[in-house]
């Protein structure tokens, strides 16, 4: 008995610093802030939505605000967060600190990310689906930068002011898994029951808010028999609370919802702005991403990133991702043998993937 009272205090002390270090544990909840302005809410949301997004434990919130005494700043920000504060303006000014800082971040992502035609047919539909409260479809093959578009498109401070919640559909689950990635996503509990998040997805989310769903065509039911639980019950958190979304997916999406029963057919009529993406690319939807390793690229290396980019090479599948990974490997190259990056680097690590893929194909067979 002695023993573990002595226990005790070392126990309570590993219990918070593994809470200090913990991914903040409160679920957004849009009704914590309903008695505040709308200014002020949404700079708490912004705060909430980001430290969720990268993962933030309470003793990382704490410092990004610039707290001394960790304890301190965690009682702050949990009782901003649940809304029940008596002042927040010692929290607003700190949080406006800590977004600058963060803009800065979001500028050299941006900075570093090749704007290219494509990008902005994606971000004209995401812009058009936040203006209209409504839903797009960007359908595009595997590889046209579809994801990290979004996701620059959501550091832009224009557009993440704590408004946009991105998930990836589930390859293997139903409509369950479903909606933990999305109460992961808001700090809901993966554990809840069903309905228990449902409930939280519908808290979390309002008319001024957007959620992005990647490998959308996961959505569909794997066979006719089953109900598309899972695409009707975006619908409902879209007409229930008025939020944008976003579908990003290959064609197969749209085929299987023109080819089905009535939900479908409710889903397609509210997509205000279907995106579909180029199947030919020309040079002005990849020479930007080009120039950013070769300045002047020459004819010879056009007609290689042109197919590429295209699938025109055998069994080279991936597009604009694909001429990325490449030029990336070119550089790595050049590094290695200690010189300048120049167009034969881009040709010598064509031919390593090449390389390599025939060891694939090779073990396979």
């Amino acid at each position: 008995m002695k023993s573990n009272l002595l226990e005790t205090p070392d126990r309570a002390d590993h219990a918070r610093t593994a809470t200090a270090h913990a991914r903040i544990n409160v679920p957004i909840n849009l009704e914590n802030w309903r008695h505040l302005d709308t200014e002020v809410s949404g700079r708490l949301l912004w705060f909430h939505q980001h430290a969720l997004d990268e993962g933030m434990g309470w003793e990382a919130c704490a410092q990004a605000l610039g707290y001394d005494d960790p304890a301190e700043g965690q009682r702050a920000i949990f009782g901003a967060l649940k809304g029940t504060l008596e002042n927040y303006d010692d929290v607003l000014e700190r949080i406006e600190g800590y977004r600058k800082i963060a803009r800065e971040r979001a500028g050299i992502i941006r900075a570093e990310f090749a704007e290219n035609p494509i990008a902005q047919l994606i971000w004209a539909g995401l812009d058009y689906a936040v203006a209209n409260n409504s839903i797009t479809l960007i359908e595009g093959d595997s590889g046209h930068g579809k994801t990290l578009c979004t996701e620059v498109w959501a550091r832009m401070d224009r557009n993440n002011h704590g408004k946009t919640v991105r998930v990836e559909a589930n390859a293997i689950g139903g409509t369950r898994v479903f909606l933990g990635e999305i109460c992961r996503a808001t700090g809901g509990n993966v554990n809840a029951s069903i309905g228990q998040m449902r409930e939280h997805c519908f808290r979390t989310m309002n008319e001024h808010r957007m959620l992005i769903v990647d490998e959308a065509t996961r959505l569909l039911p794997t066979d006719r028999r089953s109900l598309p639980e899972k695409v009707e019950f975006l619908r409902e958190l879209h007409d229930r609370r008025g939020c944008a979304l976003a579908l990003l997916a290959t064609t197969r999406l749209e085929q299987e919802l023109n080819k089905g029963a009535y939900i479908f057919e409710q889903v397609l009529g509210r997509i205000g702005m279907p995106i579909r993406l180029p199947r030919v690319l020309t040079e002005e939807h990849f020479r930007p991403i080009v120039v950013q390793y070769f300045p002047r690229p020459g004819e010879k290396l056009l007609a290689a990133c042109a197919q590429l980019a295209n699938n025109k090479m055998p069994r080279q599948q991936g597009r604009l991702r694909l001429l990325s990974q490449v030029l990336r490997l070119a550089s790595r190259v050049a590094s290695k043998k200690k010189t300048r990056l120049a167009e034969i680097h881009f040709f010598e690590a064509l031919g390593l993937r090449e390389q390599m893929m025939g060891e694939v194909f090779r073990k396979e067979a």
